[in-house]
């Protein structure tokens, strides 16, 4: 017997906190009823009775002569099925390569989706797992290289504007990345924005706060701090800063539109409500690092297009480790919901060595403990 996930995570709604819209008032398969019309006279009933009656018999005459005639009914095409999170078996199909070798090159970027379907939501812990571990997204590859044209600026002293135009371009190459993969396996690919913020404010994912950028599930969308560059002094100058950061949380919303994402949250609520807050943790962490992967991923893919060089690639593994529990408490060996230094440096360099998907599946039961701290 499968256990079922209580709401909101079971509904269509959203997890707590995710910024889903209330749903209307009317239940299944109930719509408002129209006001009631005027009736008709008797007289009139009467004369309907006498000229639809014939005109029905004469339209059964006509439908059994056209059977006749054509023998059996060809059945309608059934609709196409709609893919899920649950893993098959998915032909590979290759890239297609443009000017340069660059794959992909065919896709057209959509504008960005601030109103895009809803997420999938798995119906019990079982099939949370499921999506977990053997989600059919492991089965792809992703496309490299890719080509990503950037116009780089200064974070730290670019205006809003600037900033805005500028990580919306580097949402535009990772779509480029990624989107034909997730369509490929059946998701969505819907492309989010990046809303630039600066001060105090409120997200469907909750208040905004300083030196901070995240993807919120609320509303698909990825929020960025305007301070964020000066969490960082010796890299806030550095204009590949936006898009090691960018590619870590548009990580989250591969596994948003793949399933993973929910279903992470709904094991960890689980954990937490058993009182087993070191699950909990550790499934936070493997959440985080897998999208750590998918950023080395990425960042390989656009390196020869971003013009991205061995020692900005260095740079990027130096901030890895700054971007650990135990670097930003400053306590050695400290680990909490985002994980060691050590091991998100382990990750980001992993997928940045590997085009196989398979690859970043942090949650597989051959990851220990240990590489997920």
């Amino acid at each position: 017997m499968q256990t079922p996930i209580p709401a909101p995570y079971a509904s269509m709604q959203r997890p707590v906190g995710y910024g889903y819209p209330p749903a209307t008032n009317y239940a299944p398969g109930y719509y408002p009823q129209q006001p009631a019309q005027g009736g008709m006279s008797h007289g009139s009933r009467m004369l309907l009775f006498l000229v639809l009656v014939p005109l029905t018999l004469f339209l059964v005459i006509l439908v059994i002569k056209i059977m006749s005639t054509i023998g059996e009914v060809t059945p309608p095409t059934p609709p196409p099925t709609t893919v899920n999170p649950t893993p098959t078996q998915t032909a590979t199909i290759p890239p297609p390569i443009g000017p340069g070798g660059y794959q992909n090159d065919d896709y057209v970027v959509p504008d960005p989706d601030l109103y895009p379907p809803d997420l999938p939501v798995p119906d019990t812990y079982e099939e949370a797992q499921v999506w977990m571990q053997s989600n059919i997204f492991y089965n792809g590859q992703v496309a490299s290289p890719v080509r990503c044209e950037l116009d780089g600026v200064d974070p730290s002293k670019a205006s809003k504007a600037q900033m805005q135009t500028y990580l919306n371009e580097v949402v535009a190459c990772l779509m480029r990345v990624w989107a034909p993969e997730l369509q490929l396996d059946g998701f969505n690919a819907s492309r989010p924005s990046v809303i630039v913020y600066s001060g105090s404010g409120q997200s469907p994912c909750g208040k905004l706060t300083r030196q901070n950028a995240f993807y919120c599930a609320g509303d698909q969308q990825i929020y960025w701090a305007m301070d964020l560059p000066t969490a960082f002094p010796g890299n806030m100058h550095d204009p590949f800063l936006p898009v090691q950061v960018l590619a870590h949380e548009f990580g989250h919303a591969i596994q948003a539109q793949t399933g993973i994402l929910i279903a992470s949250h709904a094991w960890q609520q689980e954990y937490t409500d058993e009182g087993d807050d070191p699950s909990a943790l550790e499934l936070s962490r493997r959440t985080e690092m897998q999208a750590d992967c998918f950023a080395g991923q990425f960042i390989a893919s656009v390196q020869q297009s971003a013009s991205i060089s061995s020692d900005e690639h260095e740079v990027m593994l130096q901030l890895m480790l700054q971007l650990g529990d135990d670097a930003i408490t400053g306590i050695s060996g400290y680990s909490d919901d985002h994980g060691l230094g050590t091991n998100r440096q382990y990750w980001f360099s992993t997928g940045y060595g590997s085009t196989e998907l398979s690859t970043c599946n942090t949650f597989s039961d051959a990851v220990s403990s240990s590489k997920v701290k």
